[in-house]
């Protein structure tokens, strides 16, 4: 009897060593909601020539996104996603017969969003933009 108690006593002291949080099977963390991209933003570009200014409008379906930017340049069409607060999206522009894939990619806070982008393998600049007051 004596060690039936000893052992029961063991397990005891053991089990309440372990604090309650790792006797707890983890649970999972649920996926934070798309943040609200819908509408206009102001962007500014940080090309090789200096600062460009383009005007994104967003058109946002749960975590799709579908869109234009437009600059001096022309206006362009894209797609992308927004998975929490980060987003993603890709230009395709015809440039004199050469296609080039323009690959964006930041974070958004906000009214506020921020990140770089990939000028189809021949370097990466910063861009930032903000959402403009309807």
């Amino acid at each position: 009897m004596r060690y039936v108690f000893a052992v029961a006593l063991v397990c005891l002291v053991a089990v309440s060593a372990v604090p309650a949080y790792a006797q707890e099977a983890p649970k999972p963390d649920a996926p934070a909601a798309a943040a609200d991209v819908n509408g206009v933003w102001d962007m500014v570009v940080e090309g090789p020539q200096g600062a460009i200014n383009v005007v994104t409008t967003f058109k946002q379906e749960g975590e799709k996104i579908t869109g234009t930017q437009a600059s001096q340049m022309g206006e362009v069409a894209f797609e992308g996603t927004v998975v929490g607060n980060e987003i993603k999206w890709i230009l395709n522009l015809d440039m004199g017969g050469q296609q080039m894939s323009i690959a964006f990619a930041g974070k958004v806070d906000g009214e506020a969003m921020a990140g770089v982008f990939d000028m189809g393998g021949m370097g990466t600049a910063a861009w930032s933009a903000k959402k403009r007051k309807q």
